[in-house]
C-alpha cells in the first residue's frame, strides 16, 4: 500500500508542477486515501439515507491526472464511497478551520443530494440563507435552482449540489483564490465519491477554479471535460434573476445535458437544443 501511496503521490506532484493541482498537497491525499475495506456508495440527503449498492470494481481517482484510472493492484485502496467515509469527509469540512472564513460562518454547507446523481451542480459559495441553514441553494437563487431542475426533470435530491466554498463570505463576495484552493480538496472529494456523468458550474467562480478558464458569458453552454467529466458551465441563478432575458440562454445550456443524459426535451425547444449543440 506504501508504494502504491507513493506512486500516487508522485503522479500529483509531476501535476503540480504544471499548476494544475497545485492546491492539492500530501496531508491532504493521504486523508483522501486512508486504507479503507469497503467500496460501497449510498443515498445522501439532508435527513435521508438509503441502502448501498456495489460500487465499480475500477475507480477513477481525480487526483492522478485526466483520465487516468487507479491501477489494479490489491495494495491500493479503492475510492471510497461507503456511508462511513462520506459521514468523515462531513466531519472534516464541518470541522475545517484551514482559512478565515471558519471565523464567520453560522454553520458549513456541506451540499446535499444524492451520492449517485448523474448530475453534480457546483455553484460560488453558501448566501446568509444558505448559511443560517446549512443547505446550499435555498435562498431566491436557490428557489429558481430548483424551478430549472423541475424543468429539466429532476428533482432536487436526485442531483448533488455544492459549492467551490463550503462557508460564506461575508457580504457575500467572491472567495478568494487562497480560499477556493483551500476548499476545493474537499469538492474534488465528493466529486470522486459520487461520479456524476455531467458536472454543471454556474457562474464565473466554479469556472476559473474547476476549469481554470474565464469569460462565462462567452464560455457558457460548451461542453468541456474534468477528468473525463463532461462539464458544461452556465449563468448563476443570482444573474438570471438581476438579468431574466438571459434565462433562455441558460434553459439552451440546461437542454444540452438534458440530451447528453437521455431526459425528454419539450418539442417546442427540441430542434433549437440540438442546432446549439456543441
Amino acid at each position: 500500500m506504501k508504494k502504491a501511496l507513493n506512486d500516487l503521490i508522485d503522479i500529483v506532484n509531476k501535476e503540480s508542477r504544471n499548476k494544475k493541482y497545485e492546491f492539492i498537497n500530501h496531508e491532504t491525499l493521504k486523508e483522501f486515501m486512508t486504507d479503507k475495506t469497503q467500496n460501497t456508495s449510498v443515498r445522501i440527503t439532508k435527513n435521508k439515507t438509503q441502502v448501498p449498492r456495489t460500487a465499480p470494481s475500477e475507480e477513477q481517482n481525480l487526483h492522478s491526472g485526466q483520465a487516468e484510472k487507479m491501477p489494479k493492484l490489491s495494495t491500493v485502496p479503492p475510492v471510497l464511497t461507503d456511508m462511513t467515509f462520506f459521514a468523515e469527509l462531513m466531519s472534516s469540512v464541518e470541522n475545517c478551520k484551514k482559512c478565515s472564513l471558519c471565523n464567520s460562518r453560522t454553520n458549513v454547507v456541506f451540499g446535499e443530494g444524492s451520492s449517485h446523481a448523474e448530475l453534480m451542480i457546483i455553484g460560488e459559495g453558501p448566501g446568509r440563507d444558505e448559511d443560517e441553514q446549512a443547505r446550499p441553494f435555498v435562498g431566491r437563487s436557490g428557489q429558481l435552482l430548483t424551478q430549472m431542475l423541475g424543468a429539466m426533470g429532476f428533482k432536487r435530491d436526485d442531483v448533488f449540489i455544492a459549492n467551490i466554498v463550503k462557508c460564506r463570505p461575508p457580504n457575500n463576495r467572491v472567495p478568494t483564490p487562497e480560499e477556493a484552493k483551500t476548499c476545493l480538496p474537499f469538492l474534488l472529494k465528493q466529486i470522486d465519491i459520487i461520479k456524476p456523468k455531467v458536472l454543471l458550474l454556474l457562474g464565473a467562480t466554479p469556472l476559473k477554479y474547476i476549469l481554470d478558464k474565464v469569460g462565462i458569458t462567452k464560455l457558457h453552454g460548451t461542453w468541456f471535460e474534468f477528468h473525463g467529466i463532461k462539464t458544461l458551465p452556465s449563468f448563476h441563478p443570482a444573474y438570471l434573476l438581476r438579468d431574466p432575458n438571459q434565462k433562455k440562454y441558460a434553459w439552451e445550456d440546461l437542454q444540452k445535458i438534458m440530451l447528453f443524459l437521455g431526459k425528454p426535451i419539450p418539442q417546442k425547444t427540441q430542434n433549437s437544443a440540438k442546432n446549439h449543440e456543441n
